[in-house]
C-alpha cells in the first residue's frame, strides 16, 4: 500500500514540476493566443504569374511619302488631333516645280498629238485616191497612236506631280492623341528607301492592351474571357482589372522557354495607365 502511495506523489510531483515548466516557458515567450472562424465555402484559384507590356489598343504611324525639308510642325506631344488635322509641311518649291514641268510636258504630248492627228487625215485622202501605200499610211497611223499614249503618260505624270505636292501637307489620318513627335521645323527627311516616321497617334487611350507571355506550360489555362488582373510599377499599391482577348497560336522562344502571346484588354477611362 505505502508503495503505491509513493508512486502517486511521484506522478504528482511530475505533474507539477511541468506545469511549473510549462508556465515559466510560456511568461518568457508570451502568451500563445488561438482565433477561432466559422468555416466558409469559397473560390479556389490557379494563379498565372507573366509579365507585358502595356500599350495602347491602336496606334498609327504617321510618315511622308515625299522627301523634303519640314518647314512647320504643328503639333506637340499629348496634343489630341482629329481627322484630317495639319500636323507638319513640307517646303514644297521643288515640288510645285515638278508640277509645273509636268503640266508642259502634257502639251507638249497634246501638240504633238494634234500634228499626228492632223498628217494622219492629210494622208488619209491620198491614201483614199491610191497615192499612198498602205504601209506609207500605217506609218501615219502609228505615229498617232504613239502620240495619243505620250498624252496618256503626260497626264498620268501630272497626277503624279499633284499628288506629291499634296503630300507635302502632313494630316492625320485619325482622330487620336499625339503620343511621339520624332522631327522639328527644318529637319530634312528622306522618303526615297522607306517612309520615314514623324508622328505616333494612339487612337483611343480610354482602352489599353496588354501583350503578355505565358509560358507554354501555362497557356492551356488560358481562354479568352478570362479576367485578369494586374499591377504597373508606377502604382505599387493599386491592382486594375482586365479581360483575355485574344490568345495568339504563334509561339516565341525566350531563353530557351517556350511563350505564347496573350493580348489582355483594360478600361482606362480616369486615364491613369
Amino acid at each position: 500500500m505505502k508503495k503505491w502511495i509513493v508512486i502517486v506523489l511521484l506522478i504528482l510531483a511530475a505533474g507539477l514540476i511541468g506545469v511549473h515548466t510549462a508556465r515559466k516557458t510560456s511568461e518568457e515567450s508570451g502568451d500563445v493566443g488561438f482565433k477561432t472562424l466559422p468555416i466558409k465555402r469559397g473560390d479556389l484559384e490557379n494563379i498565372i504569374s507573366s509579365t507585358g507590356t502595356l500599350s495602347a489598343v491602336s496606334t498609327v504611324n504617321v510618315g511622308s511619302q515625299v522627301s523634303g525639308t519640314l518647314e512647320a510642325v504643328l503639333v506637340d506631344f499629348n496634343d489630341r488631333v482629329t481627322k484630317g488635322q495639319v500636323l507638319a509641311r513640307l517646303d514644297t518649291l521643288l515640288l510645285e516645280a515638278n508640277v509645273r514641268d509636268a503640266q508642259a510636258s502634257l502639251q507638249i504630248a497634246k501638240a504633238q498629238y494634234a500634228q499626228a492627228k492632223a498628217e494622219l487625215n492629210r494622208n488619209r485622202t491620198l491614201y483614199d485616191k491610191g497615192y499612198l501605200s498602205e504601209s506609207e499610211y500605217l506609218t501615219y497611223a502609228t505615229d498617232l497612236d504613239v502620240k495619243d499614249a505620250g498624252v496618256a503618260g503626260a497626264e498620268s505624270a501630272l497626277l503624279r506631280a499633284k499628288t506629291n505636292l499634296s503630300y507635302g501637307v502632313i494630316t492625320s489620318p485619325i482622330d487620336g492623341i499625339v503620343i511621339q513627335r520624332s522631327v522639328d521645323p527644318g529637319q530634312t527627311i528622306a522618303a526615297s528607301l522607306q517612309t520615314p516616321q514623324l508622328f505616333i497617334i494612339a487612337e483611343d487611350l480610354r482602352n489599353m492592351q496588354i501583350e503578355v507571355a505565358v509560358d507554354e506550360s501555362d497557356i492551356g489555362s488560358v481562354t479568352e474571357g478570362m479576367n485578369v488582373r494586374f499591377e504597373v510599377q508606377a502604382y505599387p499599391d493599386r491592382v486594375f482589372q482586365g479581360e483575355v482577348r485574344q490568345v495568339r497560336l504563334q509561339p516565341e522562344t525566350i531563353s530557351n522557354v517556350v511563350n505564347y502571346t496573350v493580348i489582355v484588354t483594360a478600361d482606362n477611362i480616369d486615364g491613369t495607365l
